[in-house]
């Protein structure tokens, strides 16, 4: 399953940017070179700042982790993200070499996605493609990162 994910901008964003410029706007009448510092910071995080990420073809903003985990774990997540256990044990580190476990999801919506690369020759490559989850495998999964 190939999913294209696109960088968006959550509620959070939005609201630390005004937080900014209102702020700024405050200060221009006290100190008005670290007011108008302020606004442009605001107007520029509003501009490029995007925290949230977004499946393609699907409004539901999702949260992004990583975590590095040791090859000891890589049958047992690779189990779990096929969907043949519901188990899952991850071994932090990088005893034995290093995987890259990616993971987009949406707590309330239960939706999740997952991609686990190795890491060779200085580069991370994918061992899966994307992986949709199933909906008692999410918060498993979130909770263990």
């Amino acid at each position: 399953m190939e999913k294209i994910f696109k960088k968006v901008h959550t509620f959070r964003d939005y609201i630390l940017s005004c937080a900014f410029i209102v702020i700024g706007i405050g200060l221009f009448f006290i100190s008005k070179i670290f007011g108008i510092c302020l606004i442009v910071c605001g107007i520029l995080f509003l501009i490029f700042y995007k925290s949230g990420y977004q499946a393609h073809g699907s409004s539901i903003i999702l949260t992004y982790k990583k975590m590095e985990i040791s090859r000891k774990s890589q049958q047992s997540v690779l189990n779990f993200l096929q969907g043949a256990t519901n188990k899952l044990e991850l071994v932090s580190g990088n005893e034995g070499g290093s995987l890259l476990l990616e993971v987009w999801f949406n707590v309330s919506e239960k939706i999740g996605y997952a991609q686990l690369s190795v890491y060779e020759n200085l580069s991370f490559s994918n061992i899966t493609e994307i992986v949709e989850l199933k909906k008692e495998n999410v918060l498993t999964l979130i909770e263990k990162i």
